[in-house]
């Protein structure tokens, strides 16, 4: 009997434990392994999103440098004025190797530092495709140029992303087209970064074929059409394959935030050995099933003791029973403990349960903790970590909300603020003055914002705000007293007193508006006239016509 209750309880602790410890160590890690493939993708998908907004502005660069009214008789006839236009957009932004301007018949007039001029380039697809509209190429490089560029510290060609646009007179004669060399150093950079703050990843950028543009490697490409395809239906996401003996653990995200930048085909991949992407979700699970198999071992050792325990009553009364009808002195059972044994036994299995209220205590505390830290993670990536304020991402998700919640009273106002001559802060005090000088204006913005208005580091020295219920005068009123607020007084830096001002740019919502990026480029262009008026200004964006 004794041997019968051991082998039951026993079973029943091994098969109640063993099943708990083994179904919480599998959804401990299913759960910590969506997390690595999400974290994975995210990686991917940062970067690509970092490609596509470089991209985005620099095809907006051309297109702005295109539309200027102002610069139409240069585009006409002033040679000189343009080259001089050309090499200082080059000098502000090093990332363009090459501006140039080409007449319809493909001959170079006018180029940054000159070079190029008098060439034809009536066969360079940024040329031939330039002149039916805005155009984006794919990675090249320009034999011609390259002879006049310093060579690579590396010894490879120097290679280009094309960006052109065509240039139009008043009267819509097609002037010629402004074509620009981008610089595929800047895709490195970017990539390199990302790397920074992913240790232990490989990162790569594939062309459409799958090649590999940037990453340990560049070459043939590692992938066949058909995964590449996948990828790019997919758009975003993970997959896990297989190279040589090891399993890969892949995320990928692809370029498509316009349709000409879309068109490039790109992808960027985030890869890392799929044993050690997983390794901190396999460690859990093994504490969590080696917790487990201890509990187990010291619930059996005793059950096995309580059950000799509760035993002996039974043997005591089945050696009364033989006796009774033997001994003449033996007539009647003893009196045995036996609610007292239930009460032993009681108190035993409630140990028990406090040693697995322990154990799954410690289970469910590293569970918050997790999820603390990935709220943490989230929590970080909507905000700018400098200055505290909405990042781009998460600013333009909660602007785009408003707007459409505001489509019928056009009650939605954009302020975009850039610092002038950051650059000379920068170089003249260093970068922790430019990040003291940064912080600043952010503050003094944000002071003189309402609770219900809204304020976004776009990236550099650039803001962006959202004004709810405003009306134009009220806007242009609270732009000036934030312009004039932050030119009130210096920002000290080291005992050094650093002027600041800004240039603002100020659009209201209108009905035509098609999005929110509609209503921003406005704004932007509002903001590129208070820059070139002469900076630390305000300037209103003129409303959309609606008629058109």
């Amino acid at each position: 009997m004794a041997q019968q209750i051991s082998l039951v309880v026993a079973l029943i602790c091994l098969v109640g434990l063993s099943g708990l410890a083994i179904f919480s160590a599998r959804v401990s890690r299913q759960e910590m392994s969506g997390h690595v493939r999400a974290d994975m993708a995210r990686v991917a998908a940062s970067l690509s999103g970092q490609l596509e907004r470089d991209l985005s502005e620099r095809l907006s660069d051309i297109r702005q440098l295109a539309d200027m009214q102002p610069l139409m008789p240069a585009w006409e006839s002033g040679v000189s004025s343009m080259r001089s236009v050309l090499s200082q957009l080059q000098r502000m932004m090093p990332v363009y190797a090459w501006i140039g301007f080409a007449r319809p018949n493909g001959v170079v007039v006018a180029a940054s530092q000159g070079l190029l001029e008098g060439e034809n380039v009536d066969h360079r697809p940024w040329f031939r495709n330039g002149v039916k509209g805005e155009f984006v190429g794919d990675v090249n490089v320009a034999p011609a140029l390259e002879r006049l560029l310093p060579p690579r510290p590396d010894g490879t060609p120097h290679r280009f992303v094309d960006v052109s646009f065509p240039v139009y007179s008043p009267d819509d004669r097609l002037l010629g087209v402004i074509g620009a060399h981008l610089s595929f150093s800047w895709a490195d950079a970017a990539r390199r970064r990302a790397l920074d703050d992913a240790p232990g990843l490989e990162i790569w950028i594939l062309g459409a074929d799958g090649t590999i543009l940037s990453g340990r490697d560049t070459g043939p490409s590692p992938y066949g059409a058909e995964q590449m395809a996948r990828f790019r239906s997919a758009n975003n996401g993970t997959l896990e394959e297989n190279d040589g003996d090891a399993s890969i653990l892949t995320g990928f995200a692809r370029i498509d935030s316009q349709p000409q930048i879309a068109a490039l085909g790109w992808v960027v991949v985030a890869r890392q050995d799929a044993a050690e992407a997983f390794g901190g979700a396999n460690r859990i699970a093994a504490s969590i099933l080696g917790i487990g198999a201890l509990v187990l071992l010291v619930s059996i050792a005793l059950a096995l003791a309580l059950t000799r325990v509760l035993s002996r009553p039974l043997q005591q009364l089945t050696l009364a029973a033989q006796a009774i009808g033997r001994d003449p002195a033996m007539t009647m059972l003893p009196r045995v403990s036996g609610s007292l044994d239930v009460l032993h036994l009681s108190g035993a299995l409630r140990a028990l349960l406090r040693r697995l209220d322990i154990a799954e205590h410690r289970f469910l505390t590293t569970q918050q903790a997790h999820k603390e830290e990935v709220e943490a993670l989230r929590q970080l990536a909507d905000t700018d970590p400098l200055t505290g304020l909405l990042n781009r991402r998460s600013f333009l998700s909660m602007a785009e909300g408003a707007l459409q919640g505001t489509r019928s009273t056009d009650s939605l106002g954009i302020l975009m603020a850039d610092i002038d001559h950051f650059k000379a802060v920068n170089d003249t005090y260093g970068h922790a003055a430019g990040d003291a000088v940064i912080r600043y204006v952010a503050a003094t913005i944000g002071a003189n914002l309402r609770v219900q208005d809204r304020v976004a580091r776009f990236g550099g020295e650039e803001f962006v705000a959202l004004l709810m219920n405003v009306d134009e005068a009220g806007t242009l009123a609270l732009a000036e007293r934030i312009r004039v607020g932050i030119n009130a007084q210096a920002v000290t830096f080291e005992g050094q007193d650093i002027r600041v001002s800004v240039s603002i740019g100020v659009a209201i919502a209108d009905l035509s508006d098609r999005d929110l990026d509609a209503i921003i480029e406005r704004a932007d262009f509002a903001l590129y006239d208070a820059k070139t008026s002469g900076r630390n200004k305000v300037a209103l964006a003129k409303r959309p016509n609606r008629a058109a």
